[in-house]
């Protein structure tokens, strides 16, 4: 008795300050505080009324059902509910639950809440940030969580090739689904391994393991991951889609994602099937430490910068038609491939003289062996009217020089003009024009017609995955059909290997170019002798 006396002055002091109600043993309201019956969404009297009818719909029953066990079992409970308040999406408040007794018998039962919206709010805008709406993978605020509390060593970030093109031809609803469906099949996958997948933005993704995986045994798994991607169809209404992913891993103990975002750029530019394109830290620290302006300087200077040569050969033959000429930077005994330096070039008053250096290294081997040799020309290249005075004087110099220009990035330019110039310019001259990385997009296809080029170099992204991609192959078959109705010879890059140099030779794709075909080598001569 003494202990139910304390309680009811105990009860009787809430009721003065808190959000209080308390209940008969029907569930009809006996009190409610001031405070709280200004909140409810009501101008009612409230004493008398069942409280169940002001508890929002999808609490009830949970609620109900709580009463009645703390009642059975004589205990409080303490938990969350949800009112209909004078807020349009309700309140949210803590609720302790109290019963009292008289002579073993529930003669009441007292309601003590805590309002908890605003920590609710904040809550869900928290999550907001921590969970993607569209795939339910967690977000880049909790990758950055669980580097810092795994002390992560190792991080992979990858992307969709092509996933744009799927977006812009089939819609944003088909996009989103193949979003889904990639995300449910890989995080699924990776779980198993003890790896996680979040989702950074657009079709960008993030793969960490949940404790400190060693770099050999992470880069193992990821290799295993695309392997079986690469075997794997996702039905989108009704279709099957196949997905192709670059993917880069970073390893150090410092700046992860930085890493991992250099080493996707680098995948991204090749297609080295489940090789797993890798930055480490002290590469990346050593790369970014240098300083490239006096390194392209000296290279230039001293005659640093050489031309491989990568055969392409015709399919009905055996014969090379012609090769493509590709710089390289001579660092000692190392020769850089383009990626390390070609972009930063372009930021110095050096990136002309590259150019220069390639076009006269071309001219001197095609003239030498009588063969043709295609050359790099970037837009930036055709918009400095002094490589293009340099390209057209050389043309009128060396007649017997047989160049081709393979111009790249013209989806990106909005000066196509200048691009028509060029081109008509180099053939009134002897040379060539060819497109590179054509793909799917709609403004391709018009330029096509314009510009009416030599040859055409289908994009890397179609040819690689062409034997497990019937978008691909749909794709191909199109482009293979306007380029025979416009009589442009094509042109396919990374032929990696026999089945898909036959599937391209079936298809009549006029040259083949690729690993299988032949390595880029400093020596043209190999190829010739």
């Amino acid at each position: 008795m003494r202990n139910h006396h304390l309680l009811s002055q105990y009860v009787t002091a809430l009721e003065s300050s808190a959000l209080c109600v308390r209940l008969n043993a029907q569930g009809q309201v006996i009190f409610i505080s001031d405070s709280l019956k200004n909140r409810l969404n009501t101008d009612q009297p409230v004493v008398g009324k069942g409280f169940k009818q002001y508890i929002d719909p999808q609490h009830r029953e949970a609620l109900a059902d709580r009463i009645s066990y703390t009642v059975e079992h004589q205990q409080s409970w303490n938990g969350i509910i949800r009112l209909a308040t004078q807020q349009e999406q309700g309140a949210w408040f803590r609720c302790l639950t109290i019963p009292l007794y008289n002579d073993q018998k529930l003669a009441e039962i007292v309601l003590l809440l805590q309002d908890i919206s605003r920590e609710v709010y904040l809550d869900e805008l928290l999550n907001e940030t921590r969970f993607d709406a569209v795939t339910g993978l967690a977000t880049r605020v909790d990758l950055l969580n669980d580097l810092k509390n795994t002390r992560a060593q190792c991080l992979a970030i990858l992307d969709i090739r092509k996933f744009r093109s799927f977006a812009d031809f089939y819609g944003i609803e088909f996009g989103d689904q193949l979003l889904r469906a990639f995300s449910d099949w890989s995080a699924h996958y990776l779980s198993q391994h003890h790896l996680y997948l979040y989702r950074l933005y657009g079709d960008k993704f993030a793969i960490a393991a949940d404790f400190r995986m060693i770099p050999s045994v992470f880069e193992a798994h990821l290799k295993h991951f695309y392997q079986a991607l690469s075997a794997t169809q996702f039905t989108i209404n009704g279709g099957e889609v196949a997905v192709d992913i670059a993917m880069g891993m970073g390893v150090g103990r410092k700046k992860l994602i930085q890493l991992a975002e250099s080493a996707l750029a680098r995948a991204k530019k090749v297609f080295s099937g489940d090789r797993i394109e890798c930055v480490k830290e002290r590469d990346f620290t050593h790369s970014h430490q240098v300083n490239w302006m006096p390194k392209i300087q000296s290279a230039l200077d001293n005659k640093n910068f050489v031309n491989y040569y990568q055969p392409i050969k015709s399919s009905n033959g055996k014969h090379v038609d012609y090769y493509e000429a590709l710089v390289r930077l001579r660092d000692g005994s190392t020769d850089l491939p383009p990626g390390l330096f070609l972009d930063k070039a372009k930021t110095t008053r050096y990136y002309s003289q590259i150019t220069r250096s390639v076009v006269e290294q071309a001219v001197v081997q095609s003239e030498q062996h009588g063969v043709a040799i295609s050359v790099n020309i970037s837009i930036e290249d055709i918009l400095h009217s002094n490589t293009v005075e340099f390209i057209l004087n050389t043309l009128e110099q060396h007649p017997l020089a047989q160049l081709i220009f393979e111009i790249t990035e013209t989806e990106s330019t909005e000066d196509f003009t200048a691009v028509e110039e060029f081109a008509f310019e180099v053939r009134q001259r002897g040379g060539k024009i060819a497109i590179d990385d054509f793909g799917v997009g709609y403004s391709n296809f018009s330029r096509l017609i314009q510009l009416h080029p030599d040859y055409l170099k289908i994009d890397g992204s179609i040819i690689r995955n062409i034997l497990n991609d019937k978008s691909n192959a749909s794709i191909l078959n199109g482009m293979i059909s306007i380029c025979r109705e416009l009589e442009i010879p094509m042109v396919a890059e990374f032929v990696e290997n026999e089945a898909i140099n036959g599937y391209l030779t079936q298809q009549q794709i006029e040259y083949l170019q690729g690993y299988y075909i032949g390595k880029p080598s400093p020596y043209l001569s190999k190829w010739l002798n």
